[in-house]
């Protein structure tokens, strides 16, 4: 009798699994099962973003690519060994002026920004080859897309100004000069981005223009820049010496570097909701996790089923449709709160009327403040993209420590 009551005691003291670890297990298992549309949506959006870049090449090709502008050069051709070659001269100052106006073209439901570049050239030369009377002088520039151009290119050497059918001009240095001056004026237009090369002993760079959001981009940031409402004003002054380290080969075997403007829309909304797409599984975790404490803590033993579960799940993922489709017509931020109203108001009314049987309100009240809080703290997550790692993670230690709180009455074993 003795043994017998033993084994029985024995066997009420091991822990026994019940129903909350069960339900706690199936949910991993439906998250699980929720990563494969994450994975679809992902790809949706890549899809969109693909149809995005491939309407930008349409109206490039149609209009003009990013245009790569060429520091001039200046040379002549001499006979050595039976062979042509030829002789550069040295470019000294090198000035740059760029005026852009930007536009916005739509193919489709997609935004392009172009432009139309007013663009002047100017500087001289170093003559370290004495008399060049008898030598034919040319004078050649470069763009990235010639079919930028909207007009002939205008060349001032020489006191000769002259509007040449091709990027380069021949002429004759009629007197000795110990350097050459130069002007070129041109109009080209390009999309999304213009960068300059930089190849003078010194060159002084402005590109102002009429474009709200520009990123200056290049191997040098300006020395001077001013960017409002109303445009953009960059100034580069960048000498050979700081050029001496990039090692870039160019016609005339001397080093070279680049700035320039791109053309950015404010707000990427497929890199955006891309990057909101990241938090997903954690968001439908959380949510998860909130009505799994309403099941435990409950005081009328309300029980939610897996299929309700997988449902909220799917309005949940509902979510980043809607961001990405809405966010195609509409600011980001805008999309954003109307993706996020409408996924909230039907959490909650499905909380209110489905899972609770419209007998606490106080608990749907509690769960559409917490996914308010989830969508705000997501938005700025996306928006300080910086301190996203150290936001995320003061905010995950907050969210355990009120998991912890709130369970803290639980009886996991009972």
């Amino acid at each position: 009798m003795k043994n017998e009551e033993n084994q029985t005691f024995i066997k009420s003291t091991k822990p026994d699994f019940n129903s909350k670890f069960k339900k706690f297990s199936l949910l991993l298992l439906m998250l699980i099962i929720l990563l494969i549309p994450i994975l679809f949506w992902s790809g949706i959006i890549e899809d969109r973003e693909y149809y995005k870049d491939k309407a930008v090449k349409s109206v490039a090709q149609a209009w003009g690519n990013k245009q790569t502008l060429s520091t001039p050069y200046m040379y002549f051709e001499q006979k050595k060994d039976k062979n042509i070659e030829k002789v550069y001269l040295p470019l000294n100052k090198y000035i740059v002026n760029v005026d852009i106006q930007t536009e916005i073209r739509k193919k489709g439901i997609y935004k392009v920004p172009v432009y139309l570049a007013n663009v002047t050239l100017k500087g001289d030369f170093i003559n370290k080859f004495g008399d060049l009377s008898k030598k034919d002088i040319i004078l050649k520039f470069q763009v990235s897309d010639s079919k930028g151009f909207i007009e002939e290119p205008q060349f001032i050497i020489n006191n000769k100004s002259i509007f040449s059918n091709d990027t380069q001009y021949i002429t004759k240095i009629n007197k000795p000069l110990n350097s050459i001056p130069f002007e070129i004026k041109y109009k080209i237009r390009g999309c999304d981005e213009i960068y300059l090369d930089l190849g003078g002993l010194s060159n002084n760079i402005e590109i102002k223009g009429d474009w709200a959001s520009p990123s200056f981009i290049g191997e040098f940031l300006p020395s001077y820049r001013e960017v409002n409402k109303n445009g953009f004003l960059g100034k580069w002054s960048v000498p050979k010496i700081a050029l001496s380290n990039l090692k870039k080969e160019n016609y005339s075997n001397s080093d070279e570097g680049k700035v320039g403007i791109s053309l950015l829309l404010p707000v990427d909304n497929y890199r955006m909701a891309s990057r909101a797409l990241k938090y997903a599984f954690l968001f439908i975790a959380l949510t998860f996790i909130s009505y799994f404490i309403f099941e435990i803590t409950t005081k009328n033993n309300k029980r939610i089923h897996p299929l309700q579960y997988l449902l909220l799940g799917a309005a949940m993922l509902i979510f980043y449709l809607l961001l990405v489709s809405i966010s195609e017509f509409i600011p980001f931020l805008w999309a954003y709160i109307i993706a996020s109203l409408m996924t909230i108001g039907l959490i909650g009314t499905y909380t209110y009327f489905i899972i609770t049987k419209r007998e606490d309100i106080k608990y749907t009240a509690i769960i559409t403040f917490l996914l308010a809080l989830l969508y705000t703290f997501l938005y700025v997550l996306l928006k300080i993209e910086d301190f996203a790692l150290l936001a995320g993670s003061l905010g995950l230690f907050i969210i355990i420590a009120l998991i912890m709180y709130s369970t803290r009455n639980v009886d996991w074993y009972n």
